[in-house]
């Protein structure tokens, strides 16, 4: 077993890279040396992470060692906002008037006008939750049925992932939730799931990332990774995949053009991922180890 993997090059490759970008942007944000420190602790982590598993065997933390850069995925998402600006401007202005020229009208702003009731906004609201939970279900299906090609489709996942934020990380777009005025922006009232969904974007989200919509593109990309090699669980995503499109629009996370483009870029940004498993490193093939 080789203690360094494909996957650990991929990450490590992303972090240098978006190192670069926050030190060019340097001026730009106060919380460039706290970001610099925290990168530093997740190194230091994940070095950690890696040396322990090829020591001590243990099912949580061998799945922690191979899917550790999906898991952080989500922090490097909302830093992007930190070192974005460096070539240009929020799009939002140009997205929105793509929008006038293709629709008439904002769709962000009048899907859910249109259909107001809470029982629509709930499902909305849980097809928007589904993304996380088509990530970690895709993770563990792979992982516990011992798929065989659980190390390539996780490489796949995880560089699909970092490829959609190193685009945020160089064309800014902050989405209706954050360009648009309060009264404007404010999502519909539901039952449960949006106040699940209002404190995870609270808490989580940032004024960066809408375009194109990577909840959209990784979802796609997903449903492509899994079509051949887990179909069963390709059976059960596709319509939490379809609501989930809709609902980018319908609570006011992205544009309408934001959810075309992660569908026109899914299949890319996926071939772009295979290459880069197909770069030579070592001479053995990996496993689920």
């Amino acid at each position: 077993m080789h203690i360094v993997k494909k996957i650990d090059v991929l990450f490590f490759s992303y972090l240098g890279i978006t190192t670069i970008l926050l030190l060019i942007s340097w001026n730009q944000s106060t919380n460039s040396m706290n970001l610099l420190l925290i990168r530093t602790g997740i190194v230091m982590a994940i070095i950690g992470l890696i040396y322990a598993n090829s020591k001590v065997q243990s099912t949580f933390l061998n799945l922690l060692r191979n899917v550790y850069p999906v898991l952080l995925s989500m922090y490097f998402y909302s830093k992007t906002v930190f070192y974005n600006k460096f070539l240009f401007s929020d799009l939002d202005p140009y997205l929105i008037n793509i929008e006038e020229r293709l629709f008439g009208f904002q769709p962000s702003l009048q899907f859910s006008a249109y259909f107001s009731s809470n029982i629509f906004s709930e499902i909305m609201y849980i097809g928007y939750f589904s993304f996380y939970l088509l990530i970690a279900g895709f993770v563990l299906y792979l992982y516990f049925k011992k798929s065989p090609e659980f190390s390539i489709l996780i490489f796949k996942l995880a560089a699909s992932l970092l490829l959609f934020y190193l685009i945020f990380g160089i064309f800014p777009s902050a989405g209706p939730q954050f360009f648009f005025s309060a009264v404007d922006h404010t999502p519909p009232d539901a039952y449960v799931f949006d106040k699940i969904m209002h404190f995870i974007i609270k808490n989580g989200d940032q004024p960066t990332g809408a375009f194109p919509s990577s909840h959209v593109g990784i979802s796609i990309i997903i449903l492509l990774l899994s079509k051949k090699s887990a179909p069963t669980f390709f059976r059960i995503a596709w319509p939490f995949v379809i609501i989930l499109i809709l609902s980018t629009v319908y609570i006011k996370a992205h544009y309408a053009i934001d959810a075309i483009g992660g569908i026109i870029i899914a299949p890319i940004i996926l071939y772009i991922a295979s290459q880069l498993y197909r770069i030579p490193f070592k001479k053995s093939t990996e496993a689920i180890q």
